[in-house]
């Protein structure tokens, strides 16, 4: 691979996520959890891994623990209610710990298989050193337009974006992306930081999130550069592929989107604007939020009632 001429002078700091359910009876998610972690050993030589405090009350992280290698990781344990949450303690961790650092590159560590693309570790490699955009997201299919993500965006993501955010949906199309709740994340920490502390937090759909927050309304462009990085197929925890996990990532994904709207679209009362104006622009206001609502009801009702049929529920 050939490298941009100021690789080495970039300080990137990588979190790997722990499997949530950790690895004691998969050796495919061991093998590439520590595939992972020699990889990104290349570029920190002690790369954060972000453990759930439940998972190691589980005894789901014990053999992890009593690895030698344990030692040469700087590992973080934390609270979570979710995969998605651990995200924000692992950026959280650097930003306080590492100010320094130029660049985060988050990579999820709970991934059964790669479905028989080997360039999906040299693309990861790629993926890992890029320091060329502000964001760099990792794309991947699945190989199984059945699996829990292809569910999800597939019946929910691409339909409930394009109702609330139909310019952010073409936009996302357009780079092109076809995960945008991909877990795998570069980012600029000066980035990071701004859409950390100027925005809502969410404990979920966290990259979906920063898309929306990254889009400017009044320019109907990108406020920062955006790339893709393609990895290749890979499978996600066969474990969430069920009917209740995937109504339950919908359902999550359609309240951040509605409570965005509000925010970002919400009028505000301006000096000399009349208290009729600006009633009137709030009666515009809650019209349209009333029938976006409508309209995304009704998409949730067609995702339940598909994947009820798709999964056998």
């Amino acid at each position: 691979m050939t490298k941009t001429p100021d690789h080495k002078s970039i300080n990137s700091k990588p979190v790997i996520i722990f499997p949530y359910q950790g690895y004691e009876n998969n050796k495919q998610c061991e093998w590439y959890f520590w595939w992972t972690v020699e990889r990104c050993k290349e570029i920190d030589p002690k790369p954060i891994v972000v453990l759930p405090r439940d998972t190691v009350i589980r005894q789901a992280a014990a053999s992890f623990i009593k690895d030698e290698r344990y030692k040469t990781l700087e590992v973080v344990q934390t609270w979570s209610v979710d995969t998605c949450q651990t995200w924000l303690a692992g950026w959280g961790y650097v930003l306080d710990h590492y100010p320094e650092a130029e660049r985060i590159v988050q990579i999820p560590g709970d991934i059964d298989y790669v479905n028989e693309d080997v360039a999906f570790y040299d693309n990861l490699g790629d993926f890992i050193e890029t320091t060329s955009s502000d964001i760099t997201i990792g794309d991947f299919g699945t190989g199984d337009k059945y699996s829990a993500k292809s569910l999800v965006d597939t019946y929910g993501t691409y339909s409930l974006v394009a109702n609330w955010f139909p310019e952010i949906s073409h936009s996302i199309r357009s780079l092109p992306l076809h995960r945008p709740r991909s877990e795998f994340l570069n980012i600029k920490t000066s980035v990071l930081r701004d859409l950390l502390i100027n925005n809502r937090n969410f404990a979920y759909e966290q990259t979906l999130n920063f898309l929306i927050k990254c889009w400017n309304y009044d320019e109907t462009k990108w406020r920062y550069k955006i790339s893709i990085s393609p990895l290749g197929s890979l499978s996600d925890n066969k474990s969430f592929r069920d009917y209740s996990s995937c109504i339950d990532q919908i359902e999550r994904i359609e309240r951040m989107l509605s409570l965005l709207w509000r925010e970002i679209k919400e009028p505000e009362k301006k000096s000399g604007v009349s208290d009729k104006k600006f009633e009137d622009q709030y009666t515009v206001f809650s019209n349209e939020y009333d029938n976006l609502r409508t309209k995304s009801k009704g998409i949730m009702e067609t995702a339940r009632t598909t994947l009820r049929a798709l999964l056998g529920a």
